[in-house]
């Protein structure tokens, strides 16, 4: 049986595909009005999602309390990455001590998922699984503030993924990163595990940083 979706989620998933597939640019109004028509439902459902898009930070709220979608600023995005780096490395060392033969499965899975939707070029589905990917090796850890704040840095990770157009060819080179990290957990390598997630995030600024200083001068996302 199917489980039954909201319309609040509903709008929730519109919207937030829409920023991701960069259809929503940074500096961008989202008004109630405007919006309740274009998916055809009343304001309550509408204002869920839009608090959730806020709180997870896919929205902020202006001086005119007007929702727009996010710029993004270089120092932000330093300060992301490090607090990243600080507690997914741990985080992932923590996890291959604790994984199971099943939660190696449910990873290869994962990789094997977000391979397909590059193939295809799903950016919505890209981000999923990459965050799906990094949830589940904190939630493996079994430290409640580990997941809980991997969850949150994730979602600011996905937007500097989606604004900063890294989701093509890159996408292959954090499949094969995921996939190193894979290894060492069926290795049951714990340092070897934290090593290859430290180098992850690290090469995934890198990449970041490489698009946008292609992009300077032209690239409208992010607040130099």
């Amino acid at each position: 049986m199917c489980p039954v979706v909201s319309l609040a989620d509903k709008a929730y998933f519109s919207i937030k595909n829409k920023i991701l597939r960069g259809e929503l640019q940074p500096g961008f109004p989202l008004r109630e009005e405007h919006l309740s028509e274009m998916f055809s439902i009343s304001r309550t459902p509408l204002r869920k999602a839009l608090t959730q898009l806020l709180a997870e930070g896919f929205l902020i709220k202006g001086r005119d309390r007007t929702l727009r979608v996010p710029y993004i600023t270089v120092s932000e995005l330093q300060d992301t990455m490090k607090a990243r780096k600080l507690l997914e490395t741990a985080a992932a060392a923590e996890a291959c001590k604790n994984c199971s033969n099943d939660d190696i499965s449910r990873l290869e899975h994962i990789i094997d998922d977000e391979r397909e939707a590059w193939l295809v070029h799903d950016n919505f589905v890209i981000l999923t699984m990459d965050s799906l990917f990094h949830n589940f090796i904190a939630q493996t850890s079994k430290n409640k503030i580990y997941a809980e704040f991997v969850e949150i840095l994730g979602y600011k990770a996905a937007l500097y993924l989606a604004l900063s157009n890294t989701l093509t060819d890159e996408i292959n080179y954090a499949l094969e990163e995921h996939k190193a990290i894979l290894n060492a957990f069926k290795l049951g390598l714990p340092d070897k595990a934290a090593d290859a997630m430290s180098s992850h995030i690290e090469n995934v600024e890198k990449r970041i940083f490489d698009v946008i200083k292609k992009e300077k001068g032209r690239n409208l996302n992010f607040n130099f």
